[in-house]
């Protein structure tokens, strides 16, 4: 398996000192969020990332998260719904030009606190129609994610997901452990053996309703949901998904560093 992390986790880094820690950490790769500060606040420069993608080259391709901050591609309103869903197509035409291999993107939820209803599936589907010919045109698996329980969200079950799935064969997904782990460990499992050959990403973090996107290492049911990745057939990308802000203390760059190695050694230490 190949293992990256997502480049949030050096909110405050320069993008040249985040793709440094791949090797420094031993990761293989780096899920890149478009909204990591250093490149969403400083023009989006592709040319740089891709100068320093060269200079400081990677075991295994990138894959990209597209932006999810301020967006909702359900969104009630038409404005807020036409640019989010600009942003996820923009997303899967930069993940090819930086020759990544996925492009995770969110469903989007429901605007109102209330439980999502048909309008906001329709929404959905829309959404999906329009990026289709996008994903069609380049070679990057655009994967939609799970989401974690609440009110208004959307896909948070394994049959949620397979049906959709099922009517998108040009789709494919992005587990996330943490949102599936709130639900239980059987949830976990579920969604691996559902959508079994249609996973190429998972997110690996712990969650336990009120904090999420924890260190794998935060307590002992973390484990669990690794040994349900190592009896599986999945042998695909996976992504340590850590929220910095879960930390009981902030960490310097190579605090950060030294606590990624160590999260890349446990979770290597599973699934050899």
């Amino acid at each position: 398996m190949d293992l990256s992390f997502s480049s949030m986790f050096f909110h405050d880094a320069s993008i040249e000192r985040i793709i440094q820690a791949v090797g420094l950490s031993g990761a293989d790769s780096i899920e890149f969020w478009l909204e990591t500060p250093d490149f969403w606040l400083n023009g989006l420069d592709e040319e740089k990332m891709r100068a320093l993608m060269d200079l400081h080259p990677f075991n295994k391709p990138l894959s990209v998260h597209a932006p999810v901050l301020d967006l909702n591609p359900c969104s009630i309103n038409p404005d807020i719904r036409e640019v989010s869903i600009g942003w996820i197509s923009r997303s899967i035409l930069l993940a090819e030009r930086l020759g990544a291999r996925v492009c995770t993107i969110h469903p989007g939820k429901r605007t109102a606190k209330r439980a999502p209803g048909i309008t906001d599936y329709l929404r959905l589907g829309q959404m999906l129609d329009f990026i289709e010919p996008v994903a069609e045109e380049t070679k990057v698996q655009v994967a939609i994610e799970n989401m974690g329980p609440a009110v208004n969200a959307l896909l948070t079950l394994p049959d949620e997901i397979v049906r959709l799935l099922d009517t998108r064969p040009w789709l494919w997904f992005t587990l996330d452990v943490a949102h599936a782990q709130v639900l239980g460990d059987e949830v976990i499992q579920a969604f691996i053996d559902d959508a079994d050959g249609r996973i190429v990403n998972i997110h690996l973090s712990s969650g336990n309703g009120k904090e999420m996107h924890r260190p794998v290492s935060s307590d002992l049911n973390d484990k669990r949901a690794l040994e349900i990745i190592a009896d599986s057939s999945y042998n695909g990308l996976i992504t340590l998904e850590i929220n910095d802000l879960t930390l009981p203390s902030p960490l310097n760059y190579h605090e950060k560093v030294d606590l990624l190695s160590g999260q890349i050694e446990l979770v290597r230490s599973f699934l050899q």
